[in-house]
């Protein structure tokens, strides 16, 4: 779904597809580039969907807008819950071993070079596997480099070497740069 002005969902309810309440919006970004268009949301979830659907995290659960299906007095999804926690619950391989979704979201970003880059905050799925995880760069790097503010920017899978506290790269800053570079909407 279009979303004009992304920051007046927040703070709204959201409800999934059958119209079970989720939780609210809290937080929104931008989305990188032409393949994904619009923005990304962090639904703060309410008791019950934590504990059932998420293993009783507080960590903001990402959607993307097109997972909207309509906006009035409250935020309707055209996904179940079943479905949202499908790939929040599912490995994906980082380097060479498999990491946990739901561990990967609000943990901090290093280059090779250990130089910080930002933090993970949300993942794009595409035909039932994990493409990129949506890294949040801190406001000095998106400064230098003249990134859009408030924007995740991709870090494909292959990209990640280590997990542990921190997420390590095998890529240089200047080897981000570019790539982000490739990557922004026209």
């Amino acid at each position: 779904m279009k979303v004009n002005n992304p920051h007046e969902l927040v703070g709204k309810e959201v409800l999934d597809a059958s119209g079970t309440p989720v939780g609210w919006i809290d937080k929104t970004w931008n989305s990188w580039n032409k393949d994904y268009p619009g923005w990304f949301f962090g639904i703060k979830t309410n008791e019950n969907t934590r504990c059932t659907y998420f293993r009783g995290t507080y960590k903001l659960i990402p959607i993307y807008s097109d997972y909207l299906r309509e906006v009035g007095e409250c935020v309707t999804l055209n996904k179940s819950m079943d479905e949202l926690s499908r790939f929040w619950n599912k490995t994906a391989t980082c380097g060479s071993t498999t990491y946990p979704t739901d561990q990967m979201v609000d943990k901090p970003v290093y280059d090779k070079n250990h130089s910080r880059i930002g933090t993970i905050y949300t993942y794009v799925e595409s035909a039932g596997t994990l493409q990129n995880y949506g890294c949040y760069v801190d406001p000095y790097l998106s400064q230098t480099w003249n990134l859009p503010n408030n924007t995740l920017m991709p870090i494909p899978t292959q990209y990640i070497y280590h997990v542990s506290e921190a997420i390590t790269l095998d890529k240089t800053l200047d080897e981000l740069k570019e790539y982000w570079k490739s990557q922004q909407q026209p």
